[in-house]
C-alpha cells in the first residue's frame, strides 16, 4: 500500500516564502507545552570539525544522535575499515546545515529552507566521494522511547521538515552490486517505521526512486517540504520509537530531515528565523483545526508582540512576525510562545527558541585575518561609514572593503604572530545604511605552523634547472584513500604501475608546476575560466594519467623540488586536491623529515591552506605527495601573498616562489627523517632515523614516542581520529 494514499496530500507541503531564503538563524531546545509530545531539532547537539570533507570547520559535524537515539551504520559497505566512504556520511550525519552546502557544491540543497541550523542528514551522494567496498547504503536511526499518557487510536501524527532528491537505476560495478544481467539495482528508499510498546511496527513513510513504483517521489519536488503524516497508533498506547532508514541507495542524492515532532493537532511544527523576523508553523490534522477566529497570539521574549498577516497552504497555517528595521544582536538567544485555541475549543499554548544570525566569517592565518561579510536580504551595509575590526579589544588597520554584489570582504595583520591553538574573538562593527550599528563577535582558533630549520636550508642561488620532477603510480584496484597506502602504493607495496611512462626519462617527469586535472579540464583555483587574470592558467593532464588500461583512478605521485626562499617571514601555501595530499620538507634522502600540511582522506576538489615560518632566506627541498581514489582527480600547488593573490609555486604570477630540479651543493645533513611509510595488514609502519615524536595536531607539540625503535609499528586511530609523526 502506498502510505501517503492513507494521508490526504495536502498535509504533505508548505513552502516559506522567498524572504526566508538563506535562513542562518539556529534553533535551541526548549520545554514543551501543549499539543507537541516529543519535539528534536538537533539544536542540542555537540558539533566537530570536519573529517574527510573539504571544507574546514571547527564546529560542522558529528556522527553522535542526541541523546537515547541509536543510530545503526553496520549496513554501510566497508564499516569499520579505511574504505567505507567519506567518514562525514558513513551512517546517518548531524551537521550544519549551511555548512553541508557549501561542502557538497550546493547541487539545490540550499533550497531546503525549512531546515536550520544542525540537521539530521543521509547523503550517499557525498558519501561516495572516496573509495569504499562495494555494496549498497543502508543506514538506520531510531528515537528514544517517546512516553506519553494513553491516546485514543489513530490520533497521533508525525510532523517532520524534510529534503529529499532521488536517484536510482544508475550505479553499478565495480562500486555498487548490479543484477544477474548486469542490470543496475540501487533505488534509493527512505523509510520511516513506528514501533509501539506492544509491539506494533507500521511503515508511515515509504518513498523510492522508481517512476513504477506506488511509493515512487519525485526529483525536484520535494527539496522542500514539511511533512505530516498519522501514526496510526492503537488504542492504549502509551509509548513508541520512530526508525528512520534510508536503503538501497549508491552515488545518489540525499535526504535530509529537521524539526521532528510528534504529537496531537493542531501543533507547532517548526519556528524559522532570520536577524528581523520569524515564523511559526501550526500543522492541523486528523480532523482538528485552529480556530482562527480567535486569534493567534505571540509574545517575543515575555513581551507580546503583533503577528502579520496568517496565511495557510494546505493543513500548515503560518505566523509571521517582523521588527524591521531593528535588528536582533547577532547570535543572540530569543523564546517565542503562540497560543492558539483548537476547534474543539481547546486553548494550547506551544514554545520555541531562536538564535539570531550572524553575518561575519573569520579566516585567520597566524599573521592575518580575512573577514567576510554577508549581507542578508533586510539591510545594507553602509561600507563607505567605515567597517572595525577588533581582535581581543584592540582595534586593527583593515583594509577597504571589496564588495562583490552582497558580500564584501577586508583583511587585516594582527600585529603578532599568533600563537598556534590560540582562542581568540574578532569583533566586525558596522552599521547599516538606515544607520543602526551592528557588532557581531566572532570566536577563532589562531591556526598551527611549523618553523622551517635554517639546517635545512642551502644559500640562495644554489637552485638550478627550473621546474620539478614529478613521479606517478597507478594500480588497478582500490586502496584506501590515505597518505599511508599512497607511500605504499608508490614503494611498490600494492603491485606494480599501470601508469603510461611514455614520456617518463629515467622513471620521472619534467614538469614546470603543478596544475593539474585528469583530462585537462578546469578545475581549482587556477583554470581557462577564472576571472582574475593571474589565475588563468591552462590545466594539463596528470603526467602517466591515463594510464595504460586507459583508467584515471587509483593514482599515487609525488612532485619533488628544491624552492627558493628570499626572505625570512611566514609563508601561506595551498594545495587544491581531489583527493588528498601531503607536504613535506628535508632532503632528497629525508624528504619527509617535517610535515607542513596535509589532507589524509578523499574529497572532492578542495583548497588546504597550512603555513611555515622562515628564520633563513635560502633554498629547501620541499615534497608534494598526491593521491587519488576514485572519480574526479586533480591537484595545484601555490602560495598566497600578503595582498591575499594567489601564486603558482614555480608559476609567473606576482611573488611566485622559484623551483628547481636540482641544486649545485651537496645535502644538508639532518639529524633524523621519516624515511618510509607502509602498510601491513592494517597496520601503518614508520622507517626512520633519529627520534621518533607524535602529537594529536599538525603543529604539535610533539612528544617523543616511549620505547620506539625503527621500524616502528601504529594502529591507526578510530574513525575520525588523527595521529602525526616526525623524526628528529
Amino acid at each position: 500500500m502506498n502510505m501517503n494514499s492513507r494521508f490526504p496530500r495536502r498535509f504533505h507541503r508548505a513552502t516559506l516564502a522567498a524572504p526566508l531564503l538563506g535562513i542562518l538563524g539556529l534553533m535551541a531546545p526548549v520545554a514543551l507545552q501543549g499539543q507537541s509530545l516529543f519535539f528534536e531539532d538537533f539544536e542540542g547537539l555537540t558539533l566537530g570539525p570536519n573529517v574527510d570533507e573539504g571544507l574546514a570547520g571547527l564546529a560542522v559535524w558529528t556522527a553522535s544522535p542526541p541523546p537515547n537515539w541509536i543510530s545503526d551504520s553496520s549496513q554501510v559497505p566497508g564499516v569499520g575499515t579505511d574504505l567505507d566512504g567519506v567518514t562525514e556520511w558513513a551512517g546517518w550525519g548531524f551537521a550544519n546545515k549551511d555548512w553541508w552546502v557549501q561542502t557538497a557544491g550546493n547541487q539545490r540543497r540550499v533550497e531546503w529552507v525549512l531546515g536550520t541550523g544542525t540537521v539530521m542528514i543521509a547523503d550517499p551522494d557525498e558519501w561516495d566521494d572516496a573509495a569504499h567496498v562495494q555494496g549498497l547504503f543502508n543506514i538506520f536511526v531510531s528515537t528514544p522511547e517517546i512516553t506519553f499518557p494513553a491516546a485514543p487510536a489513530d490520533s497521533l501524527v508525525l510532523a517532520f521538515d524534510s529534503s529529499w532528491r532521488p536517484e536510482a537505476f544508475d550505479d553499478g560495478a565495480p562500486s555498487f552490486p548490479e543484477g544477474p544481467e548486469g542490470q543496475r539495482i540501487n533505488n534509493q528508499t527512505v523509510v520511516i517505521r513506528s514501533i509501539f510498546a506492544a509491539g506494533t511496527t507500521n511503515e508511515v513513510v515509504r518513498w523510492d526512486s522508481d517512476a513504477n513504483s506506488p511509493f515512487y517521489k519525485a526529483d525536484s519536488d520535494f527539496i522542500n517540504e514539511s511533512v505530516l503524516v498519522p501514526l496510526n497508533n492503537p488504542a492504549g498506547a502509551t509509548s513508541l520509537k520512530l526508525n528512520f532508514g534510508m536503503e538501497l541507495a549508491a552515488n545518489d542524492w540525499w535526504w535530509a530531515v529537521d524539526n521532528i515532532t510528534v504529537g496531537t493537532p493542531p501543533l507547532l511544527v517548526g519556528l524559522v528565523a532570520n536577524g528581523v523576523q520569524f515564523t511559526g508553523r501550526i500543522a492541523e490534522g486528523l480532523g482538528k483545526t485552529v480556530d482562527q477566529s480567535k486569534g493567534i497570539t505571540v509574545t517575543l521574549d515575555g513581551a507580546a508582540v503583533t503577528p502579520g498577516a496568517i496565511s495557510q497552504e494546505g493543513s500548515v497555517l503560518t505566523v509571521p512576525y517582523s521588527q524591521a528595521p531593528a535588528i536582533w544582536i547577532p547570535k543572540s538567544v530569543h523564546t517565542v510562545k503562540f497560543s492558539y485555541t483548537s476547534n474543539e475549543g481547546k486553548l494550547i499554548e506551544e514554545t520555541r527558541s531562536f538564535t539570531a544570525p550572524g553575518y561575519s566569517a573569520v579566516r585567520p592565518t597566524p599573521t592575518t585575518v580575512a573577514v567576510t561579510l554577508t549581507e542578508p536580504d533586510y539591510f545594507t551595509i553602509a561600507e563607505g561609514q567605515g567597517i572595525q575590526l577588533k581582535l581581543d579589544g584592540t582595534l586593527l588597520t583593515g583594509s577597504s572593503p571589496v564588495r562583490a554584489e552582497k558580500v564584501l570582504t577586508l583583511r587585516a595583520p594582527t600585529g603578532s604572530v599568533l600563537a598556534p591553538g590560540s582562542a581568540h574573538v574578532l569583533e566586525v562593527i558596522f552599521r547599516s545604511t538606515d544607520g543602526t550599528e551592528v557588532v557581531d563577535a566572532v570566536a577563532f582558533t589562531a591556526p598551527a605552523f611549523q618553523t622551517l630549520p635554517a639546517s635545512l636550508a642551502t644559500a640562495a642561488g644554489t637552485g638550478v634547472q627550473p621546474g620539478m620532477l614529478w613521479r606517478v603510480h597507478q594500480i588497478a584496484t582500490n586502496r584506501p584513500t590515505t597518505i599511508a597506502a599512497a607511500l605504499a602504493q608508490l614503494a611498490g607495496d600494492l603491485g606494480p604501475s599501470i601508469a603510461n611512462p611514455s614520456t617518463e626519462a629515467d622513471g620521472l617527469y619534467r614538469i614546470e608546476f603543478v596544475n593539474f586535472e585528469q583530462a585537462a579540464s578546469d578545475a581549482g583555483n587556477f583554470k581557462s575560466a577564472a576571472e582574475l587574470p593571474a589565475l588563468q592558467v591552462l590545466d594539463a593532464e596528470i603526467p602517466g594519467i591515463p594510464g595504460l588500461e586507459g583508467g584515471n583512478d587509483n593514482i599515487a605521485a609525488e612532485a619533488w623540488t628544491f624552492i627558493e626562499i628570499p626572505q625570512a617571514g611566514l609563508y601561506t601555501m595551498v594545495v587544491n586536491s581531489d583527493d588528498g595530499f601531503q607536504v613535506t620538507a628535508g632532503t632528497t634522502n629525508q624528504p619527509a623529515a617535517l610535515v607542513l600540511g596535509s589532507f589524509d582522506a578523499g574529497r572532492g576538489e578542495s583548497d588546504s591552506e597550512f603555513y611555515f615560518q622562515v628564520t633563513q632566506p635560502g633554498v629547501y627541498f620541499l615534497k608534494l605527495l598526491f593521491f587519488e581514489g576514485g572519480s574526479g582527480a586533480s591537484v595545484e600547488w601555490f602560495t598566497i601573498n600578503a595582498d591575499g593573490s594567489y601564486a603558482l609555486v614555480n608559476g609567473v604570477q606576482t611573488g611566485a616562489l622559484k623551483a628547481f630540479r636540482a641544486r649545485t651543493v651537496p645535502e644538508p645533513e639532518i639529524g633524523g627523517g621519516i624515511e618510509s611509510v607502509s602498510l601491513n595488514d592494517g597496520q601503518v609502519v614508520l622507517t626512520y632515523t633519529g627520534t621518533l615524536k607524535s602529537a594529536g595536531t599538525l603543529g604539535g607539540p610533539y612528544e617523543t614516542v616511549a620505547g620506539a625503535t625503527s621500524p616502528y609499528t601504529v594502529t591507526p586511530p578510530a574513525s575520525g581520529g588523527q595521529q602525526f609523526f616526525r623524526a628528529e
